[in-house]
């Protein structure tokens, strides 16, 4: 018995102290394995080590972000003004890495624990501006590497303020796996305040995000992914625009070599020079042919900043074929719109069925296209539409839109190159036919 607790004692002794050592690098290279994954799953970034200091307890590093020499990372420099061979802004991970089987240098520091693991960190971000000024943003990130090398991360911000900034706390949660490509994040910020150089107010309103996505073979991911904004206010003009709430929720699955989409939406926005509008849809994507959809993404990813049309069409379209040619089925079970003066209802649909690809051609697409449409427009909407531009009668005198009630109506319907709106049919002349 003595013997038995003896060799237990020596047990311990060895996994807390010899471990540590042991485990560092395995912790190491585990959270090197998810700042490059991170890069690769967004090609508009690179990723460096500047450093990392490894100690038998506990290490310490340093990781930078900044735009990359890809098509994307070009794009974005565009936009934000950069030249393209200058320097870019850059955010600055500081870490220390607490590891070994039982951490026990963690439990001298906040979020520190004893339970098993490669190890526990907590990190502090900074920004780097292109004259080199570093400033730390505020907020810790506390993180769990697991014995299977996955990834769990925590972030909290304490409400505060920073020169013409203010927010609200904020309570972020990730997990990531590289063995899966599977990322889980939970969590939001209450709100965020800036002032600008002329004194304008900008505000954002509680943010919440929930998203569960798996990195798919074709280059992409699926899951779920659900986001709320409860309002942005934007200062200038006449009178100040108020957005929200802005909510989405998506979900996407491959289901023997397609892919399934289905998106809703919810946006609201007061002040606008119309008045008050909002806007919902239920949009239903089937039958996609995920392997083409993933070919089609990277052409689209490696054109972007091409401005010339046809050039972008040129490295895109095989793809683009491959995609349309597998044939697909997409669904507007609601995209309205609600004006001062009521509500435009509308629900679409597209059928296309699949085809020959070695015998793919455009007009044959337009032949097997299938579609439907059904919109509403209140009477008093459409009243203002023809007093604004008169020439909107045409739709009425054309058969296009008809009363029914309070409201004016439209069925269309088309198939094998006939279009038929509200029962009359209005053939289309197809290129080549």
């Amino acid at each position: 018995m003595k013997k038995g607790i003896v060799a237990l004692l020596i047990i311990l002794a060895l996994i807390v102290l010899v471990s540590p050592g042991l485990v560092g690098r395995l912790a190491e290279k585990s959270v090197d394995e998810q700042l490059q994954w991170a890069a690769t799953e967004n090609k508009e970034v690179v990723i460096t080590s500047e450093k990392f200091d490894r100690g038998w307890f506990s290490s310490e590093g340093r990781h930078r972000i900044e735009l990359g020499k890809t098509g994307p990372g070009m794009n974005i420099r565009e936009q934000l003004g950069l030249a393209a061979d200058g320097p870019s802004p850059a955010v600055i991970i500081d870490t220390r890495l607490d590891h070994g089987l039982i951490p026990v240098a963690s439990i001298t520091r906040a979020e520190g624990s004893l339970a098993p693991g490669l190890g526990r960190a907590v990190s502090t971000v900074s920004i780097e501006s292109t004259d080199g000024d570093v400033t730390e943003l505020p907020g810790v990130i506390y993180s769990k590497v697991g014995l299977d090398g996955g990834l769990d991360s925590h972030y909290f911000l304490d409400a505060g303020s920073m020169n013409d900034m203010s927010w609200g706390a904020g309570d972020i949660e990730v997990s990531a796996d590289t063995g899966s490509g599977r990322i889980v994040i939970d969590g939001g910020f209450d709100s965020f305040t800036l002032v600008s150089p002329d004194n304008n107010t900008y505000d954002v309103g509680k943010f919440e995000l929930s998203s569960d996505m798996t990195m798919t073979d074709h280059g992409y991911s699926v899951g779920d992914l659900a986001f709320v904004i409860e309002s942005i206010s934007i200062p200038g003009g006449p009178m100040d625009v108020n957005v929200g709430p802005f909510k989405m929720d998506a979900s996407s699955e491959l289901d023997n070599g397609d892919l399934n989409v289905e998106t809703m939406m919810d946006f609201a926005m007061a002040g606008s020079p119309i008045g008050d509008i909002s806007w919902s849809m239920d949009m239903v994507f089937n039958g996609m042919d995920a392997a083409a959809a993933g070919r089609l993404q990277t052409a689209l990813e490696n054109a972007q900043g091409t401005k010339d049309p046809t050039m972008l069409l040129a490295m895109v379209e095989d793809d683009l074929m491959d995609l349309v040619a597998g044939g697909f089925n997409i669904r507007f079970d609601q995209l309205d719109v609600t004006l001062p003066q009521g509500t435009v209802f509308t629900k679409l649909t597209f059928d296309l069925p699949e085809t020959d690809r070695q015998s793919f051609a455009w007009t044959g697409v337009l032949l097997d296209l299938e579609a439907t449409a059904a919109i509403k427009i209140p009477s008093e909407l459409y009243d203002m539409a023809t007093a604004m531009n008169p020439q909107a009668n045409m739709a009425v005198a054309m058969g296009i839109l008809k009363k029914n009630g309070d409201d004016y109506v439209m069925a269309a319907e088309y198939k094998k190159g006939l279009l038929t709106v509200n029962g009359a049919p209005m053939p289309i002349p197809l290129p080549g036919t």
